[in-house]
């Protein structure tokens, strides 16, 4: 894929400039890409930004300048854009778990190596090396136990429900799918307020949806057709420092559909669809312990369709 080689591109510019200065807007022309979106798809296939990337390659390399050349320590951190050597200290502690005078006298430390991209196809999944990337499903007569809800946090009365449902019903619980949506979006008419509709569901195994109810539970239609699957990364905060989940949403979104893009075969289809979000929850949130604080882990589902010849 040509946009997988541009990537690879950036990330050679990069490497070549650890012992110097970065431009990231050159990175992100070397990528053909915006610095945004050049950033967005980086968090997205590595699980971290790019400044913490430079961070880790450059203490690995000062570790071996520092354990492997005469080079002071004081040299090393300017090497590697520290213009105090207490704040290279610090830096290379928190990533080694030694201090630099001990990697000196042959402690051990980390290895860093660089991230190469490559993309593998396997039983359908879109892998940057053997880590899921994004993923085609299809969701064709699937049933689901649902429970909606229409007010002004529809999401949090809607999976309290289910979860009080699950823990009460269930034995394997922690061991299904769950799935969540807004049918008319999270927010109406581009409000950031007021109350929506939204549906919590818990897809059903085969021959468990054959009735009106499972356990108790009204059971519905999933949603149907194939979808582009991609992880969420929780990797933007809010002002007060909190996670924003619904921004990181959204850049999960962004990157996903530039992936649909690149892929080239295939197109948005919204037509009487929608994107959908799985929630992979902690064991911990079901018990309730800790379960305010606890947070699960995203999936975000994009409609798809073949485009036609």
């Amino acid at each position: 894929m040509e946009w997988l080689e541009k990537m690879n591109a950036a990330l050679d510019y990069i490497e070549e400039n650890l012992a110097g200065t970065i431009d990231y807007p050159t990175a992100a022309r070397i990528a053909c890409s915006s610095l945004t979106r050049f950033q967005r798809m980086f968090a997205f296939m590595s699980d971290m930004t790019i400044g913490e990337y430079v961070r880790c390659r450059r203490m690995a390399l000062a570790a071996g300048d520092i354990k492997g050349t005469d080079m002071k320590i004081i040299d090393v951190a300017a090497k590697y854009g520290y213009e105090s050597p207490e704040g290279f200290a610090r830096t290379f502690r928190a990533f080694h778990g030694i201090a630099p005078t001990q990697a000196r006298k042959g402690g051990p430390t980390r290895e860093f190596p660089p991230i190469r991209m490559e993309i593998k196809i396997r039983e359908g999944n879109t892998l940057l090396g053997e880590r899921p990337l994004v993923r085609m499903e299809e969701l064709s007569h699937c049933r689901a136990v649902g429970f909606y809800a229409d007010c002004e946090e529809p999401e949090t009365q809607a999976w309290s429900q289910m979860r009080r449902w699950a823990i009460q019903s269930l034995k394997d619980y922690a061991a299904r799918r769950y799935i969540g949506y807004a049918p008319i979006g999270h927010h109406p008419a581009n409000s950031e307020e007021g109350p929506h509709p939204y549906w919590a569901m818990m897809l059903l195994h085969s021959g468990e949806g054959e009735g009106d109810t499972f356990l108790g539970a009204q059971v519905v239609d999933a949603p149907q057709g194939v979808f582009l699957v991609g992880d969420v990364v929780l990797n933007e905060y809010s002002d007060d420092g909190a996670i924003d989940i619904g921004l990181s949403m959204k850049n999960a979104s962004q990157t996903v559909y530039a992936c649909m893009v690149d892929m080239g075969e295939y197109e948005l289809d919204f037509e009487g669809r929608i994107y959908l979000e799985e929630h992979i929850f902690p064991q911990q949130w079901f018990t309730g312990q800790g379960s305010e604080q606890l947070l699960p882990e995203w999936k975000f589902w994009l409609p798809i369709r073949k485009k036609d010849d």
